[in-house]
């Protein structure tokens, strides 16, 4: 399976440098987080809204919840499995034929194991739940997450295909799991009166949510990770 899984990505990954315009284009849509999980984010909420269909707000959380588990289990994988190393670091693809484009820096991803891909997962999960929302949007959003978030991590060496279909596989059945547990009604009926009493704060903290999914959570990432070396400075000053 690793020998076709590498197979594969050579395939793809030998399309690089044959078009100048492809090369750039795959490269703005694989820093973009607008195109990538902004799209994806715009269509759950169209999903939630439709005029003729309003999702309930305890659905609505459990959508939310079910990608912060998603995304949690794929980074407790890349911790806790034995780490794989990207495409572009391993030196064996170099010498079988890797093509690494100018402008794309590995070093980015330095010291981050490549399997699963919590891109494939964060886009899937949320393409899954507008799936079960609207079915045509929910193709949509598969499609699109397939292009845009999966295919240019794949050509330009971030990670294997096995990578990126397995994080669409947690993606997908994490969200399904998540959506599918029974919400009592007791509960149901709370959020909803919440939601209608304190309904501007409810979709103020839902916005900042979705915003933090459409960008991977870089920003929570970053602030959670200057949170642990401002408690461990001070634990060591103790």
């Amino acid at each position: 399976m690793l020998a076709l899984d590498e197979s594969l990505f050579l395939f793809i990954n030998g399309w690089v440098g044959t078009s100048w315009s492809f090369d750039h284009l795959a490269l703005r849509v694989a820093h973009s987080h607008l195109l990538k999980g902004g799209v994806l984010v715009a269509l759950l909420w169209w999903s939630w809204h439709r005029t003729h269909s309003q999702t309930r707000p305890a659905v609505i959380l459990q959508i939310v919840s079910g990608v912060l588990l998603a995304v949690a289990v794929a980074r407790a994988m890349q911790n806790l499995l034995p780490a794989r190393l990207r495409p572009a670091h391993d030196p064996a693809l170099i010498e079988r034929g890797f093509v690494l484009f100018d402008e794309f820096d590995p070093a980015i991803l330095e010291g981050l194991s490549s399997f699963p891909s919590d891109h494939a997962v964060l886009a899937f999960a949320m393409a899954t739940a507008v799936f079960l929302g609207h079915r045509g949007l929910g193709i949509l959003a598969m499609v699109w997450a397939l292009l845009t978030s999966c295919l240019p991590r794949v050509y330009f060496g971030m990670h294997y295909p096995g990578d990126i279909i397995a994080g669409a596989i947690i993606g997908t059945l994490v969200m399904l799991a998540v959506v599918s547990l029974p919400v009592p009604q007791s509960l149901d009926r709370k959020v909803e009166v919440l939601a209608l009493r304190h309904r501007g704060l409810f979709y103020a903290v839902l916005f900042l949510a979705t915003s933090q999914m459409a960008t991977v959570f870089v920003d929570s990432r970053a602030l959670l990770g200057t949170a642990a070396t401002f408690v461990r400075l001070h634990l060591s000053l103790l």
